[in-house]
């Protein structure tokens, strides 16, 4: 389970230092993929397999199915974090994300999103802003 936020750089060859609490569920492996509102999903290869497995079963003649299939799959990049717990970020990712140096990491459960910093403190603005409004979460069920 991934929780909680960190804030690291990226090195000069484009390369994340994951959170060492998060060595573990990672060592076998990540996927990189653009993700929803700007920023970059981070998903442990087994995750990312099941939610590959899904996407696969869903219908060719689905529009919607396609192009979720377009967003996460086109954009993903495998990669094999290295002993000091580093990954590559891809240069294209990182555009998609308008990451330059600082990343913010956030532990989202089952994966992780990487934010610009700014950006992840906006869209957590915003999110405070909704949540302030009783009935926002009332249609979720915990």
């Amino acid at each position: 389970m991934f929780l909680g936020r960190y804030e690291h750089s990226l090195d000069s060859k484009g390369r994340l230092t994951l959170p060492s609490e998060y060595a573990g569920d990672l060592a076998a492996g990540v996927v990189l993929t653009r993700g929803m509102e700007n920023c970059v999903y981070l998903f442990p290869k087994t995750e990312f397999d099941r939610i590959s497995g899904q996407l696969s079963a869903l219908s060719l003649t689905d529009s919607r199915a396609r192009k979720l299939k377009r967003w996460l799959l086109s954009n993903a990049q495998r990669a094999e974090p290295d002993r000091q717990r580093r990954v590559i970020v891809p240069q294209r990712l990182r555009d998609i994300a308008r990451i330059s140096d600082k990343v913010l990491i956030a532990g989202m459960d089952t994966f992780i999103e990487l934010w610009q910093p700014e950006a992840w403190h906006e869209h957590d603005l915003l999110l405070e802003q909704e949540a302030a409004d009783q009935d926002f979460f009332a249609s979720l069920v915990i």
